[in-house]
């Protein structure tokens, strides 16, 4: 071998190198929840009733069934509890102050929504006027209106929330 100690040399930082390597993986392995920074936010809560809403709605048109559906098969930060908001619960995030810009059927909206949420249309409620019928909340005009359970229409939506 023509030069030994260079090998030599090398070897031993090649080592180094794999060991500091092995240590830096280690201390990622055991970070505990205490040593890592928050998790991003699942939702905005609504400082007034403690609901945590989902930043925005499914963004496809769906009937009251499909509504109900996705919002109780929701599995978002790790929470399953997710469910379709009350029209009384909807109207409680209604803010004719704010201008949130949003899409509402083949154009641009203004959203007067609490918290920032992102909607692409008007969310269903779990109260069902009748039978056939559940309430949505309108946050373009702040209005209640009644539907056909059935009516997917374009611009009917699932905003979910959960305590």
């Amino acid at each position: 071998m023509r030069h030994p100690r260079i090998f030599a040399k090398s070897v031993a930082h090649l080592l180094l190198l794999v060991l500091a390597l092995a240590a830096v993986q280690v201390r990622a392995q055991n970070q505990t929840p205490a040593n890592v920074g928050p998790p991003p936010p699942v939702g905005w809560t609504d400082p007034a009733t403690g609901l945590t809403w989902t930043t925005e709605d499914n963004g496809s048109p769906v009937n009251w069934n499909q509504a109900t559906a996705y919002c109780s098969n929701l599995r978002l930060g790790g929470y399953s509890d997710w469910r379709l908001p009350t029209i009384d619960e909807l109207q409680g995030i209604y803010d004719p102050g704010s201008r949130v810009p949003g899409s509402w059927r083949n154009g641009e909206a203004n959203w007067r929504v609490k918290g920032n949420l992102k909607l692409s249309g008007v969310p269903w409620s779990s109260t069902q006027k009748n039978a056939e019928e559940a309430w949505r909340f309108n946050f373009s005009d702040g209005e209640r209106y009644s539907m056909n359970i059935s009516n997917a229409g374009s611009s009917k939506r699932a905003l979910c929330v959960r305590r």
